[in-house]
């Protein structure tokens, strides 16, 4: 069986601003159904609605390097429709009026890929493939192959831009 993570910034329910909400949204349990193990995860924005953050559960907090420092992240985790998502909290970060638009949009999403691999030992699933979208996860591939590729723990994820 395929595991495979899915790294995006938005995805219905929890957040939708354009067509990567809806692939998002549907994706992932598609595949489910063909008996991958595929996952998502998203930033936990304030535009979450208050119902589907009660449905998440607290899984730990770890720091993530962002250049000369380390910043919160808190990771959550829950399940919609037989898919598990994961939901990443900086609310410095994430707690804004809008979703994109921001003038650190830049280093918003730089933290968001970060958090994505720095997540990956403490939610009990290593992917087989890191599948990203769009320029919000753009970087994890790179992260990936400058500071976790020569890890025993991460040796041997693949990754995928679309």
């Amino acid at each position: 069986m395929e595991k495979i993570l899915f790294a995006a910034a938005e995805a219905l329910p929890f957040v939708k601003v354009g067509g990567l909400g809806d692939v998002m949204g549907s994706l992932p349990a598609a595949l489910n159904a063909r008996g991958a193990d595929v996952r998502v995860v998203l930033p936990l924005y304030a535009q979450i609605p208050q119902q589907l953050r009660e449905k998440l559960t607290f899984v730990t907090s770890i720091g993530i390097p962002v250049g000369w420092r380390v910043s919160h992240c808190g990771i959550f985790k829950g399940e919609l429709g037989g898919v598990t998502y994961y939901l990443l909290d900086n609310e410095q970060y994430f707690k804004r009026p809008a979703v994109y638009g921001e003038f650190d949009d830049g280093e918003r999403f730089a933290f968001f890929s970060r958090a994505v691999l720095e997540m990956l030992p403490y939610i009990d699933f290593k992917p087989d493939i890191l599948h990203v979208n769009d320029w919000q996860t753009a970087l994890v591939p790179v992260y990936y192959s400058v500071f976790y590729a020569n890890n025993d723990w991460y040796r041997g994820i693949k990754s995928v831009l679309t």
